[in-house]
């Protein structure tokens, strides 16, 4: 077994293995940018897969769960400030699952609201295409669903959105990247 320092800062460690017995010598090389270049292509490929899949939640029926409007609160961590807007979910009335601090839902949000509620077009509006989502509540000591959650809920908002923003702040001069998912 050898090592050799990398060519330059993109090439990573060469290491040999032998094996006596089986007189087998392999070389193992790879340069970061051609692994991260391939893993953007994988990545990429999988997400058209998926988009070009039927909804892995079809059979749950959230279509026909009537539609909510419901308020969605954005946080700018440069300004410190909320935005609010209204978009529609459809979202189940049981939870699937729960954790220690809280229940999750299935949830469908619409890309773009339609123009108005009383469409009677407005249950079935492009639900089958809708994005998935995983709505979560907080429980209380009991393990009750928790009504005086908001506070919760803002924090939690304001901490992923802080996270996200300070992840791209790092990744101006970063020697390795970092991804942050809400």
């Amino acid at each position: 077994r050898a090592s050799t320092k990398p060519a330059n800062k993109h090439q990573q460690s060469l290491h040999l293995h032998t094996s006596k017995e089986a007189g087998i010598m392999t070389v193992l090389s790879y340069d970061r940018e051609t692994v991260r270049k391939s893993l953007r292509q994988k990545i990429r490929r999988a997400a058209a897969t998926a988009i070009h899949q039927e909804d892995v939640w079809a059979k749950y029926k959230i279509e026909d769960i009537p539609a909510e409007r419901v308020v969605r609160h954005i946080y700018n961590p440069e300004t410190r400030q909320f935005l609010k807007n209204e978009t529609i979910v459809k979202i189940e009335k049981e939870p699937f699952t729960n954790g220690a601090m809280r229940h999750c839902f299935r949830l469908k949000k619409l890309a773009t609201p339609p123009q108005s509620a009383t469409n009677h077009r407005f249950h079935s509006y492009g639900w089958s295409r809708a994005l998935n989502y995983v709505a979560k509540c907080y429980l209380n000591e009991q393990g009750e669903p928790d009504t005086n959650e908001r506070d919760s809920v803002l924090t939690d908002i304001i901490l992923q959105y802080e996270a996200a923003h300070w992840a791209d702040k790092y990744n101006v001069n970063a020697p390795k990247k970092i991804d942050f998912i809400r």
